[in-house]
């Protein structure tokens, strides 16, 4: 079996459930990720393929270039601003780590995002660029939801990568784990995360870590040691996940990708 159809098999088993759920362990329908049969998208010089929960690119392009637009918590005219910023740049595909929303349902700001997300992925997606998206703490499951299924059949550029957790590109493999494990910051009804979650996203990297640079995009940084850790919040602590620095150090991961800790104290004054 080729890299390409083995990383389509592995997927496809996380996705219906033989491996723990990547967003929980609770057995409600509406909670389980739907496996996504097909569908192509054209960007430029280059064609993706989206198949059993992985998307693979085809083309002339060995690199790519991404633009990373983090924690945009509805706000509309800073995600227009920076993705105008972003165009400049020339970038071949965009991600969203989560945080599209800014709602804390029932204790805080309005009780449905829908229209939060609707608004900040919209100008992103009129690019007309891959627009990778996952969700963060912020997102209620429901709404988020029925937000991607009615934009992908809108704009078919955007890829869920609650539904396709592996991106094979000609010169990265991406894999995905969007939530947050930390309850005290999860929206109700939210993607709250479990040890499993990050024990089917170690063995995810761990399949997919072979001949090229592998990438692992979360919403949550790893937990650091250092005052100079992505994870570091006003008082000084890391609040990262202990997990997650498990498996980038299991796996000697030398590339990640996260958002949710704005503060960054200690990088940024």
């Amino acid at each position: 079996m080729d890299r390409r159809k083995f990383l389509k098999s592995l997927a496809n088993l996380a996705l219906v459930g033989t491996f723990p759920s990547l967003v929980s362990c609770s057995k409600e329908k509406d909670k389980t990720p739907k496996i996504e049969s097909s569908r192509k998208i054209k960007s430029g010089n280059n064609l993706y393929s989206i198949n059993e929960g992985v998307l693979t690119q085809s083309g002339s392009s060995n690199s790519i270039k991404l633009g990373i637009l983090a924690d945009t918590h509805a706000h509309k005219e800073n995600t227009e601003y920076f993705t105008n910023e972003l165009e400049k740049e020339r970038v071949d595909i965009y991600i969203l780590p989560g945080d599209l929303s800014h709602s804390f349902g029932d204790y805080e700001g309005a009780k449905d995002d829908y229209n939060e997300i609707i608004d900040v992925l919209t100008p992103v997606a009129e690019t007309g660029k891959p627009v990778f998206v996952y969700p963060g703490n912020h997102e209620q499951r429901k709404t988020y939801r029925k937000a991607l299924d009615d934009l992908t059949l809108q704009y078919n550029n955007i890829i869920d990568m609650q539904n396709i957790p592996v991106a094979d590109l000609n010169g990265l493999t991406i894999v995905s784990l969007g939530g947050n494990d930390n309850p005290r910051f999860n929206v109700p009804e939210g993607f709250l995360l479990s040890p499993s979650d990050f024990e089917k996203l170690g063995k995810l990297a761990e399949a997919c870590q072979k001949d090229k640079p592998l990438l692992i995009a979360t919403h949550i940084p790893q937990e650091y040691s250092t005052q100079r850790g992505l994870d570091v919040i006003e008082n000084g602590k890391n609040v990262g996940s202990s997990d997650l620095r498990k498996i980038r150090k299991s796996l000697n991961s030398r590339f990640g990708l996260s958002g949710h800790i704005h503060e960054a104290y200690g990088l940024i004054t």
